[in-house]
């Protein structure tokens, strides 16, 4: 029986509510994930490192030559959707993480879909994560925006150790 959805007292966690993400949900994440795929022509594989190199790689191109493919008709956030739902995957293969949304309370999430470790003390919000990049708006110490896909994915592996101050601490 599975233990979801959760509620804990708001001093304990940055989002007091966590739940699994619905069956539809997860199909339309998974055809988003699909979608970058295809348009990306990223290679198949079930590393999720390497995927995440992929991802780290085409926001690079993206970011480098300042255009997204015509398919995608000028909107960066169906872009940010797409390959924030792949990175989502890329989490679910390298480290176990499953789709999660979260927020005060079921009628009041403050992300509808991200994933997250099974003891819920991190979140990962994948679609907002690559919109911020992509839209120039996740700068780093130095002002610059940082494509920072790669260096999150590998950096989870050491932070998911710590216990951090409270549940649902979002990575990005």
């Amino acid at each position: 029986m599975s233990e979801y959805p959760k509620h804990f007292e708001e001093a304990e966690a940055y989002f007091p509510y966590v739940d699994l993400v619905d069956d539809e949900t997860q199909k339309q994440l998974l055809e988003a994930a699909q979608g970058a795929i295809a348009e990306f022509k990223i290679p198949a594989t079930s590393d999720g490192r390497e995927l995440a190199s992929q991802i780290n790689r085409v926001v690079d191109e993206i970011l480098r030559k300042g255009e997204i493919p015509s398919g995608y008709n000028g909107d960066k956030m169906t872009v940010a959707v797409e390959l924030g739902a792949l990175y989502g995957f890329a989490l679910n293969m390298g480290y176990g993480w499953k789709w999660k949304k979260v927020g005060a309370g079921p009628d009041q999430l403050r992300f509808d879909w991200g994933v997250g470790p099974d003891d819920d003390n991190y979140y990962n919000p994948c679609g907002v994560f690559l919109g911020k990049i992509l839209l120039g708006k996740n700068t780093g110490l130095d002002g610059k925006n940082d494509n920072t896909v790669l260096l999150l994915y590998n950096m989870i592996g050491e932070t998911v150790k710590k216990t951090p101050a409270r549940k649902l601490t979002v990575l990005w």
